[in-house]
């Protein structure tokens, strides 16, 4: 095997680290941040239609309470003094059911308002939530710009070995890898050992060691990887 495609694989291989190293970071950092914001994005919409229909239902309320207070303005301005033991006894029990059907709505005003309240605090937390994601991210994406900046003499010096091995390289064989590139992860090309593929350890047939040993190298038939040895014919 050209001892030119196996230091390009090498080098080949150290640029690919470094570039995982560098975008590893940040798509994990966005993938969980965005599955975060959406579901607080969700969790706003929700509350937006709660607050809505809690606000209708006050509206209710609060036009139940007005005709009640009306109703007890009556009472208020009605004279008794001239009313029947009967009349007394029946507007005294109309005061009175009114009395209690406005103490009961007050209530309800009371429970309805402290769930608006907890609707506006839950809205005005996922909205801080949803603004330290996005400082968060942009934090983050500061240190992987930053570690992009700090490796990148390296990677242009890796690039520059590999332009300069590929002269080197029999065409057909650079395409092949290159192809195998989109196929396979590293490593591509691979030793045999122990009559094993040196990537995934199939053991191979009589026949493919024979090809092998005549080619100087094999596709592995289970991993697709290209297995080479130096015991060619």
């Amino acid at each position: 095997m050209d001892k030119n495609i196996l230091e390009y694989q090498k080098l080949d291989m150290k640029l690919n680290k470094i570039n995982r190293e560098v975008s590893a970071g940040q798509n994990k950092t966005d993938t969980q941040l965005s599955a975060k914001v959406k579901e607080w994005q969700q969790k706003i919409l929700q509350l937006e239609q709660e607050a809505k229909q809690l606000m209708q239902e006050l509206e209710k309320l609060l036009e139940v309470q007005k005709k009640g207070m009306a109703l007890v303005d009556k009472f208020v301005k009605t004279d008794i003094s001239k009313m029947s033991t009967q009349e007394l006894k029946d507007f005294d029990a109309k005061t009175t059911q009114t009395a209690n059907q406005l103490a009961e709505l007050d209530s309800r005003i009371m429970a309805h308002n402290a769930k608006a309240k907890k609707v506006v605090l839950d809205y005005q937390m996922y909205k801080k939530k949803i603004l330290e994601a996005k400082q968060t991210r942009e934090s983050n994406k500061q240190k992987i710009d930053e570690l992009s900046k700090q490796k990148a003499p390296d990677v242009l010096e890796i690039k520059s070995k590999l332009q300069e091995l590929e002269k080197k390289i029999d065409p057909t064989l650079l395409a092949k890898y290159k192809a195998k590139k989109q196929e396979v992860a590293f490593p591509l090309i691979v030793p045999l050992i122990d009559k094993r593929c040196g990537g995934c350890r199939m053991e191979l047939s009589a026949s493919a060691l024979d090809k092998l040993k005549s080619n100087g190298f094999y596709e592995c038939e289970q991993c697709r990887r290209v297995i080479y040895t130096d015991e060619a014919k």
